[in-house]
């Protein structure tokens, strides 16, 4: 009796160090796995840290330890763009049936012609084509963008049973739709829109710093030595002048969500109008120099 109970305690204890050895297994395989994660997060955050010196100023890898001063900075303005994209509304079916039943579809085009005109003469899409068939991709996925404007006109309206002749009224207009992006799937359009968004952001960062070196050059003072070591063409300078204006992404790019009901005409009407009208939301995006776009993005059956 007393062998079969150590028989049995000692196959407990074996047990008990089999499921030990197991944890620890697993928490060394979980630690190796952070590590592994950490060492890709880093080499990501490098390659894009590389790239953005590289399309804005590659100058700056003159000044010492340039990739630890603008990580936090290039990593933010990443952050942020990933906290728009994700803003921005699934992909909408872009089709003679969606300009029928879809509210934004309906007010961004005048008919039909319209839709398919868009995708028959843009470069973006063309290029695509070039290289796929459309059994390869008989849906294109593309970000779509366009100029909203909005001005006072005066029309005929409603005031309660009346019809008044010359009352001011607010027309709302879509224009320079633009395809950009095409791609096979929402997992690639996905991607796209980050790399648009990242990429139009950078391109205007580099404009305003090329903007400012324009006039420090119209305006360059004494040609003094400490004159020359404080303009932007000292890398140092240079280098704090962007994190300056790195330091507020929200500065660079913001979006805006606006909720419309407008009648057959593009006109504003009142929530409580019965008339035929399409109500929806649109996003847009107000950049650095204050440029805005509504962006959508589509899916097109060819």
């Amino acid at each position: 009796m007393n062998d079969g109970r150590r028989t049995n305690e000692a196959s407990d204890l074996r047990s008990f160090f089999d499921d030990q050895i197991h944890h620890l297994q697993g928490l060394v395989g979980n630690l190796s796995s952070h590590r592994q994660n950490a060492r890709l997060q880093s080499d990501e955050d490098k390659q894009m840290i590389d790239n953005f010196v590289d399309a804005v100023n590659g100058k700056m890898r003159a000044v010492q330890d340039y990739s630890e001063k603008l990580e936090q900075s290039v990593c933010a303005i990443y952050q942020h763009i990933l906290q728009v994209a994700a803003e921005i509304p699934c992909p909408i079916d872009l089709n003679p049936d969606t300009f029928r039943t879809n509210p934004i579809v309906n007010s961004l085009f005048v008919n039909t012609d319209d839709i398919k005109r868009l995708f028959e003469t843009s470069p973006e899409v063309s290029v695509y084509l070039r290289v796929k068939s459309q059994q390869q991709v008989p849906v294109i996925y593309a970000l779509l963008t366009a100029c909203k404007s909005e001005k006072s006109i005066l029309g005929s309206g409603m005031v309660g049973d009346m019809m008044v002749r010359e009352i001011s009224q607010q027309a709302v207009n879509f224009s320079s739709h633009k395809l950009r992006a095409p791609c096979a799937d929402k997992e690639e359009l996905t991607a796209a829109l980050k790399k648009y968004l990242f990429d139009r952001l950078v391109t205007l960062v580099k404009q305003e710093m090329t903007s400012r070196i324009a006039a420090q050059a119209l305006n360059p003072g004494d040609n003094s030595f400490e004159s020359r070591v404080k303009s932007l063409a000292n890398p140092d300078v240079y280098l704090n002048t962007l994190l300056e204006l790195l330091a507020n992404p929200a500065n660079l790019l913001r979006i805006e969500k606006k909720h419309y009901k407008l009648n057959k005409l593009g006109i504003k009407i009142a929530g409580d109008d019965s008339q035929c009208a399409n109500e929806f939301d649109i996003h847009e995006l107000t950049w650095s120099n204050n440029t805005r776009n509504v962006i959508l993005q589509i899916a097109y059956t060819l």
